[in-house]
């Protein structure tokens, strides 16, 4: 009866931890704190060197880093066997490669 017990707390507390780490998406009727020209220009600064292997194929906002949001960039390169990149820019201008990892 313990086991059973400690493994329904174990499920509820691991529900409420996801729950909690989760926003919700981002309300699009109210304009970003970073101009898309701006974190473009950003996202090019942070691929340095390569801005000539790749290029941009989309640009959408997300809130999975940021309750205020940020600018997800992804950019492919002509060279199909290339790893895409993803870039990250926060609206406060903070800039790093999305690795999935956070």
């Amino acid at each position: 009866m313990k086991t059973v017990l400690t493994l329904m707390l174990a499920l509820v507390f691991t529900t409420i931890l996801f729950a909690s780490v989760i926003l919700p998406p981002y309300d699009k009727s109210i304009p970003p704190g970073l101009s898309l020209p701006t974190a473009y220009a950003c996202a090019m600064a942070k691929l340095g060197n390569e801005t000539n292997q790749f290029h941009c194929i989309s640009a959408e906002i997300s809130r999975i880093y940021t309750s205020e949001g940020e600018w997800r960039f992804s950019f492919y390169s002509t060279n199909s066997t290339v790893i895409p990149k993803f870039i990250l820019v926060q609206f406060n201008g903070e800039t790093d490669f999305d690795t999935g990892l956070r």
